[in-house]
């Protein structure tokens, strides 16, 4: 079981090259068709007041320009995609900030996975955050956010899986089988579970790990607490402290991110963690 077409989405950024090599060891890794979504935004309209003809030519004209760069930037992807004997295209294309999600949401489809390549540090941009909330509640397909360009080309070797018994969490556990079957590790991390039939069962973890071992995926059950912090914080901690490569979790919010933004865990990993994460909604 693999990926088998991934869909890499990057900002329209001159560093775009280097920053797209991570999807494309995964690609090929995954013995995967690489479809890379090249995505620029159309400049902002120009305020119509006093002299709104010459600010109209001056939009039109920083317009056009933008095309241009971005198709020059689309043949240079390509050249040097070509180089690397992996199955290949590249796509590129301009929207208004209200229509980027629905850009990635329409590509993504068409694929096993879209992977968003992060363009910087801190708080998302408005691409990366558009991307996202395409791609995860438009799509219908899981989501790996690679966070920095140096990714190790082992993506997946060591797995953190953040597991709370929700549906969105058996969701990423299942969309990220691929990954899981190809597994060296596996760490199946309750934080502050609750025992119970209605939450984690008579042994928190137990159920998951049994469901997973069917697959041939064995799996190390680890419970901690939060005392005090946050769960991303403790998701952060725990992956930095058993060496994950991965983190595996469900994602909580709603469409429409940049109205209703998401779950305050999933914010806060998008935007903090040095770990790839896989998500699922």
């Amino acid at each position: 079981m693999s990926f088998k077409t991934i869909l890499a989405v990057a900002e329209f950024t001159e560093d775009v090259k280097s920053r797209l090599q991570s999807a494309v060891d995964l690609a090929r890794t995954q013995d995967a068709h690489l479809a890379v979504l090249l995505v620029g935004e159309v400049p902002s309209l120009p305020f119509y007041g006093y002299g709104g003809a010459g600010y109209t030519k001056v939009w039109m004209e920083e317009g056009e320009e933008r095309v241009a760069a971005l198709k020059a930037l689309q043949e240079d992807v390509d050249a040097a995609l070509a180089k690397e004997g992996i199955s290949f295209d590249v796509r590129a294309h301009q929207a208004i900030v209200a229509r980027e999600d629905n850009l990635v949401a329409r590509h993504a489809i068409y694929s096993d996975l879209a992977v968003i390549l992060r363009s910087g540090d801190g708080e998302l941009n408005t691409v990366e955050r558009q991307a996202i909330d395409g791609a995860l509640f438009d799509s219908g397909r899981p989501l790996l956010f690679l966070p920095k360009p140096d990714v190790p080309q082992t993506v997946g070797q060591n797995i953190l899986v953040a597991w709370n018994s929700r549906a969105e969490a058996a969701e990423a556990l299942s969309d990220a089988m691929p990954f899981l079957l190809g597994a060296d590790k596996v760490t199946l991390l309750l934080v502050d579970p609750v025992s119970g039939p209605d939450d984690h069962g008579k042994s928190p973890g137990a159920d998951m790990a049994l469901v997973l071992a069917r697959h041939d995926v064995e799996v190390e059950v680890r419970q901690v607490s939060t005392n005090g912090s946050t769960i991303a914080e403790v998701l952060n901690r725990e992956a930095k402290t058993l060496g994950a490569d991965l983190i595996v979790m469900g994602a909580r919010g709603h469409s429409r991110m940049r109205q209703t933004i998401l779950g305050g865990t999933t914010r806060e990993m998008l935007e903090e963690t040095a770990c790839p994460l896989f998500l699922a909604h």
